[in-house]
This record gives C-alpha cells, sequence and structure tokens, in this order.
C-alpha cells in the first residue's frame, strides 16, 4: 500500500510540474531552499566569472539529476539577462542514485551547487548595475511525497575594474571539485545480445573501487536498474550491463570514482559487437592486434612530422648550423656523440610536454599540443629567446652553441649539442604538420606509455638529420668545405630568427592589451642593449662578459612575474570584414549543417601553417566568393588563448591541436577532413564553384 501511495503522488506530481506550473509551490514552504551566487561581485567588463545556482534541500527530500532516470523531472530554467550579459550551460555534480519498487532514480541528497560560466561584454561600462534573474522549476522527493515548485531568484552586481576580487572563491572550489572531470578521449560502447559493453580511458593508477557506477545522462542506452560489471585492463575500464530499450548512437555520461571523484565522458557507439567485455587477463586478441598497429602507425606519423618539422623558419637555421658543424669532423666517435646528444635533448623536450599534456588532461584540463603558446608570459619569452639567437647569428655576441665560422671546426663537445636540441624542440612546438596531427591526436586516446613513444618518435624525427650527418660519414664528406662563406651564411640566418621574433609580437597583440606589448617591447630592447655590451666586453677580451645579459635576464624574469597581463584587444580582428566566418559552437554548428554546406575551420595566430592557409587560401577573394555562390555557412575556431571547448571538439576528431578542416554537406553530421595544405582550388572545387 506504501508503494502505491508512493507512486500516485510521483504521478500527480509530475503532472502538476508539466500541466499546471502556476500551482507549484512558491511561497516559504519550498523543500529546497534556492539561492543564485556570483564568484566575484565586481566582475570586470570583457571577462567570465562563476554563477552557482546553490539548491538546499530540507531532511528526508532530494533533488533530481539532469538526467531523473525512470521516474522525476530534471531542473528547468529560464534566465533573465539583460544586453551583453550571457550565461553558458549549466555544470552538475554527480549524482547518487536511488532504487525505489524496481525504479531507479537519479537524485541529490543535502546541499549540491550547479556551476554555469557568466560573460560580461566588452562594451559594459565600469560601475554598471546589472540584476541577473531566473525562474527555477523542479520535482522535489521524499519517501512517500512529490512535490514540483518554483522559484524566482535574483542576484545583483557591479561592473568592476580589471583584476575584480573573487568573493565566493573558496565555496566555488569546493563545488567545482564535486563537478564530473571532462575526459578528452572517447569512450566506445556497443550492444550485442541485449549486452550493453562500454570502453573508456582511465589510467591504471586510477583509484578504483568496488563503488563505481556509470551514470548515463540520456535514458534508453542501458538499463538503469541493471547491476553494472566493471573489469580494469591496462589503460582501459570496461563496463558490462543490461542494455536498453531505446536506440542511442552518442552520448555523454559520468562515471563516480573513489573519494568523490567522478570523470565525464562521451560514449560514442561501434557497430556490429566490435567490443567484447574482458573476462581474462588481458585485452581481447582483436584490441590487442588493433592497439598494436594504431601504435606502430601513430609513432610512424610522429617521426614523418617531427622532421617536417625542421623546415620552420625557426628550427631550419639552428638545424643548418649544427649539421655545418659536424662538416668534415674527423673525429667519428665525437660526431656520433654530437649527435646522440642532439637528439636526446629534442626528445626529451617532446616527452616532457607530452607528459605534462597527459596528466594536465587526467586532471580535467583541456590542453593540447603548443598549449604553453596560449599563455602571453611564454609568447613575451620565445619573443626574447628569438632575438637574442638572432643578434648571436649576426654576430653581435658569441655563443659557443650556435656559433659557426671557424668555431665550427672545434670540438664543442655534446653539451651544446644537447641543448640546442632542447631549444630547437621547443620552438618548433606552435604547430602540428601533415602526419603529425593525427599521430598526436592519436596518442591522447592511446594508453598512456604509448602516447609517450608518439612524443618521443616527434624528438626522434626533429633530431633525424642531425643523427644521419652524425653516423654517416658519407654524409659529411658531401656538405660543402668549411670557409668564410659559413660565416656569411650564419649571418643570413639571423634573418628568419628576428622575422620569428616579429610575427611573436603581432601573436601577442592578439592574446593582451597594448600595455603588456609595450612592456615586451622594452624588455626586448634591454636585452638587446645587454647582449651589445656583451659583446663588445667579449671582443675586448674581459673576463665574464656574461654579466650584463645575466642582470637583463633577472629583470626580464622579475618583470613578467609582477606584470599581468592585460584583456585581449580584438580591434584587428573585429574589422569591418563582410565575410567575417561565424565563431565556432558546436550547437551553432550542428543547427547550420541542417540548413546548408558548413566549412569549419581552427587556427590560432601563433601557428605558422594555419596563417600560410587562410592568406593562400580560405581567404582569397576567389574563394570567397564560391563560398557565397554556394550559399555556405564558414565558421572559425580560434584556439590562440586556448578554449576548453574546442580542445574537447579537436581530441573528437583525434587531434590534439591546429590546424584542422572540416567540410560537412547539408544534413551530414559527419564531416570530411580536408588536407593539412590546403589550396583555393581544392576549397573552390569543394564548393561547387
Amino acid at each position: 500500500m506504501k508503494i502505491i501511495t508512493f507512486w500516485f503522488h510521483i504521478l500527480v506530481g509530475c503532472i502538476l510540474l508539466a500541466c499546471l506550473p502556476a500551482m507549484a509551490s512558491d511561497g516559504p514552504d519550498q523543500k529546497i531552499a534556492a539561492s543564485l551566487l556570483l564568484e566575484s561581485n565586481t566582475p570586470a567588463s570583457g571577462t567570465q566569472t562563476s554563477l552557482a545556482v546553490r539548491m538546499s534541500p530540507e531532511a528526508g527530500w532530494h533533488g533530481y539529476w539532469l538526467n531523473p532516470g525512470d521516474a522525476g523531472f530534471p531542473l528547468q530554467l529560464q534566465w533573465q539577462l539583460p544586453e551583453g550579459v550571457t550565461v553558458g550551460e549549466l555544470q552538475y555534480p554527480a549524482p547518487e542514485s536511488l532504487l525505489i519498487s524496481g525504479m531507479m532514480n537519479y537524485i541529490y541528497h543535502g546541499d549540491y551547487a550547479l556551476l554555469a560560466p557568466l560573460q560580461i561584454a566588452d562594451d559594459i561600462a565600469a560601475g554598471t548595475a546589472i540584476d541577473v534573474a531566473v525562474e527555477l522549476r523542479y520535482l522535489v522527493c521524499s519517501p512517500t511525497l512529490c512535490l514540483p515548485e518554483q522559484q524566482r531568484l535574483e542576484t545583483h552586481f557591479i561592473v568592476g575594474d580589471k583584476g575584480a576580487p573573487k568573493t565566493q572563491q573558496a565555496a566555488f572550489n569546493v563545488w567545482r571539485q564535486a563537478i564530473p572531470k571532462p575526459v578528452a578521449a572517447s569512450a566506445d560502447f556497443t550492444v550485442r545480445d541485449g549486452l550493453f559493453v562500454l570502453s573508456l580511458p582511465l589510467p591504471e593508477t586510477a583509484s578504483v573501487t568496488d563503488n563505481l557506477h556509470f551514470y548515463p545522462e540520456v535514458n534508453g542506452a542501458l538499463s538503469n536498474t541493471a547491476p553494472q560489471s566493471f573489469v580494469q585492463k591496462g589503460d582501459r575500464l570496461f563496463m558490462q550491463t543490461q542494455a536498453g530499450e531505446g536506440d542511442v548512437s552518442d552520448f555523454h555520461g559520468v562515471l563516480t570514482l573513489d573519494k568523490g571523484l567522478a570523470i565525464r565522458v562521451k560514449a560514442t557507439g561501434q557497430a556490429g559487437g566490435a567490443l567484447m567485455f574482458p573476462t581474462e587477463a588481458g585485452l581481447p586478441a582483436a584490441q590487442e592486434g588493433s592497439l598494436l598497429s594504431l601504435s606502430v602507425v601513430a609513432v610512424l606519423g610522429a617521426v614523418l612530422g617531427g622532421l617536417l618539422l625542421n623546415l620552420m623558419p625557426c628550427v631550419f637555421p639552428i638545424l643548418s648550423l649544427k649539421v655545418l658543424s659536424l662538416t668534415h669532423m674527423g673525429d667519428e666517435r665525437l660526431a656520433r656523440r654530437g649527435a646522440v646528444a642532439y637528439t636526446l635533448g629534442a626528445v626529451l623536450v617532446c616527452v616532457m610536454l607530452g607528459a605534462l599534456i597527459l596528466v594536465l588532461r587526467q586532471f580535467g584540463l583541456q590542453v593540447g599540443w603548443a598549449f604553453q603558446l596560449q599563455r602571453p608570459e611564454i609568447i613575451v619569452a620565445l619573443i626574447l629567446l628569438m632575438m637574442a639567437i638572432g643578434l648571436n647569428l649576426a654576430g653581435l655576441f658569441e655563443m659557443g652553441t650556435l656559433s659557426s665560422g671557424s668555431r665550427l671546426q672545434q670540438q664543442q663537445g655534446p653539451a651544446g649539442d644537447f641543448w640546442t636540441g632542447v631549444l630547437a624542440a621547443f620552438v618548433a612546438t606552435p604547430c602540428t604538420g601533415p602526419f603529425m596531427a593525427t599521430a598526436l591526436g592519436a596518442a591522447l586516446v592511446l594508453p598512456a606509455y604509448v602516447g609517450l613513444m608518439v612524443f618521443a618518435g616527434l624528438g626522434l624525427g626533429m633530431a633525424l638529420p642531425f643523427l644521419l650527418v652524425g653516423f654517416v660519414p658519407a654524409l659529411r664528406q658531401r656538405m660543402p668545405k668549411p670557409g668564410a662563406w659559413m660565416v656569411t651564411a650564419k649571418r643570413i640566418f639571423a634573418v628568419p630568427m628576428l622575422l620569428t621574433a616579429l610575427g611573436l609580437v603581432w601573436v601577442l597583440m592578439q592574446q593582451t592589451d597594448r600595455q603588456y606589448v609595450f612592456v615586451a617591447l622594452l624588455l626586448a630592447m634591454l636585452l638587446g642593449l645587454a647582449l651589445w655590451l656583451m659583446g663588445l666586453l667579449q671582443h675586448g677580451g674581459r673576463e665574464r662578459p656574461w654579466w650584463p645579459a645575466l642582470l637583463a635576464v633577472i629583470i626580464v624574469a622579475g618583470t613578467l612575474l609582477s606584470v599581468s597581463p592585460g584583456a585581449e584587444t580584438q580591434i584587428s580582428k573585429a574589422g569591418a570584414e563582410t565575410n567575417r566566418p561565424l565563431t565556432f559552437n558546436e550547437k551553432d554548428l550542428s543547427a547550420l549543417i541542417m540548413e546548408q554546406d558548413v566549412f569549419v575551420y581552427f587556427s590560432a595566430d601563433w601557428c605558422l601553417t594555419c596563417k600560410v592557409n587562410e592568406t593562400t587560401a580560405i581567404e582569397r577573394q576567389d574563394t570567397q566568393a564560391a563560398f557565397e555562390r554556394a550559399g555556405m555557412a564558414v565558421m572559425l575556431g580560434d584556439w590562440t588563448n586556448g578554449d576548453p571547448q574546442i580542445t574537447e571538439f579537436l581530441a573528437k576528431h583525434q587531434r590534439s591541436g591546429v590546424p584542422l578542416y572540416l567540410w560537412y554537406k547539408k544534413g551530414n553530421l559527419q564531416p570530411e577532413v580536408l588536407p593539412q595544405i590546403l589550396t583555393s582550388s581544392l576549397l573552390i572545387e569543394r564548393a561547387g564553384g
């Protein structure tokens, strides 16, 4: 009788919530006390702060997750926002399960908070008063009764100056810990003979207990009430349960781990029962073979991609000088040591960057290749480094590792070769190129040890020319003989290095304000004067001629640590271009594809390949005219400053960096991936014009 009463109240509550919202409780007897909070009460224009909808059910009552399970209703919101203020998608903490009379509910007991980003437009003046309100409609239940409730929540804030304080930061940090961490790599699932099998990426070192549970964000894919079995093999976690009655292709889900941790993954359907739930040690044989072949292809792709990176203008001079330094070297052992040292330096940097990316992604941060270039401080450091190398090659001062002329015939030892390999690998990270993009994308979804092998392959590919010259005497004998011309060549090689520094200044202008760019140029001038003085002391035969450079480096480091980058200036980007592409948004993209063909490209201001393709192919007048004749849409994902949504989208297409070019035909959500080297004729042909 008690169960019948319970479900009677559920039914009545659902009818009231769906059909008679005006009758919902909106008074002092609310079973859930709700409030609307901001992390910063004085956020600056052009910035983003976090917003929380805090829900506090009374003892014995509970609210519902975004997927309520077999009964109940999720929270419904209607925002009331002034112009220039937007609120992003809500993020839900991981739920609990409540099984009653064979029905599974996904609920919250006790206090919980739903988080969302709140964006303030650039044109809202400081001191402006902003009112934000939201209408809530939800279902709240106890073991014997369910009630629909509605509330109107309001909050008020003043648009502040740059660096506005975050008054609620401690509370928001606690709430963020409860939000499932996103995993960029997709999980796979298949349905076969009434069984649902899921395979998702999870490091072998992750804390796995018997309390694992997978919560689907949509109903129908799997049975909510059936038991879930888990087996971990390497860096993959397998789950098996009873399949649901729905036909679901892709969906998101949350896996709860130990100590309140949870991760959120996208589950992608695989046809034909491709996955097998392992019952014995090791992965199924079919998957082992697939993993081996994919790993080999990824490593080889990384080696080829690293080899092509040597053609970048900031790497080619370094490589050329190091290769020429081995010309006609008589000591075979020293030549081989130098080649190995250079290789170790390049491989070490690539592996360390790759390991850092993998670690950060395990902590839920959406980062990809060249993520360090999304920080203005790193851009400034690279500007100064490129300028210092250029001035060294121009002869302003001597730096043994990169010097040429008579020094090319001297035995500099493997230490200089090692650090040159480190330098070459670090300055080559801004872009992905042919072969490299797919390889690095695969590295993020393969087991961690395979991913590190891929990054090591990238470093090996970069060092391969120097390695071959060091170990093959015949190649060294074919090199031009040393002479005075090498001093001239060294001076010429200074030009691409200085042009690279200039290009990085342009990138910095896209990322931050003019004041920060001025500080960067001031630091560059200071470093240039210090290096000039160092060169004078060197030519004068003075002891310790390096002290001016050391003093300049200390001043530069202190300045970069004390000066904060300002807000990004978008004046140049927001010009009066009539054919300016749409800003990437995955939801908008799905809607556009249903109406027209869409060309989507992902770029960054620090990506050389991206800018070349845009200048020579995408932004050409004849290409734009073909797009307009075809009535198609063009969408741009700008990754210059990093964007978690773009990083996640890149990962879905097995990419860890830019560029990426996708062509969607009308009504088809599966795109054609275009080559990373574009031509105008290719795009015009696709547009049918």
